[in-house]
């Protein structure tokens, strides 16, 4: 006989975890090392989420943890890894540059606010 809590299944209370391993799809021919060569090209040019793109589309790549790593593991091997901060520099330039022209548009002076906020969030973050 089994035990309820409160009327429920212990299945109910405490679900099973899922194993977080991926496992390598059989189709995927693309070795270890084949894959840090196609990283360390793209680096130079791409955005990390463009890189994850070019992956999937080009090579076939669902995602860089069937080998183990995140793709940002792979961007600091190549010594590239604050992409956060310099997107939120840029946001932050950019609604600067539209608030000069736009000068009464309020929802802009807000997201400017929010993004600055992020900025020094992030830059807090990298100093660690």
């Amino acid at each position: 006989m089994q035990i309820f809590l409160n009327g429920y299944f212990p299945s109910m209370i405490m679900p099973k975890a899922k194993s977080k391993k991926i496992d390598k799809p059989t189709w995927l021919k693309l070795k270890e090392d084949e894959l840090k060569k196609i990283i360390g090209e793209l680096v130079e040019k791409n955005s990390p989420a463009q890189i994850g793109l070019i992956l999937r589309d080009q090579y076939g790549v669902p995602t860089t943890r069937v080998y183990g790593k995140k793709l940002s593991h792979y961007l600091k091997e190549f010594g590239k890894e604050n992409f956060e901060l310099k997107n939120a520099e840029k946001k932050v330039e950019k609604i600067k540059e539209h608030l000069k022209k736009n000068i009464t548009d309020k929802k802009a002076k807000h997201k400017l606010q929010k993004a600055q906020s992020r900025l020094r969030i992030t830059q807090k973050y990298y100093k660690k």
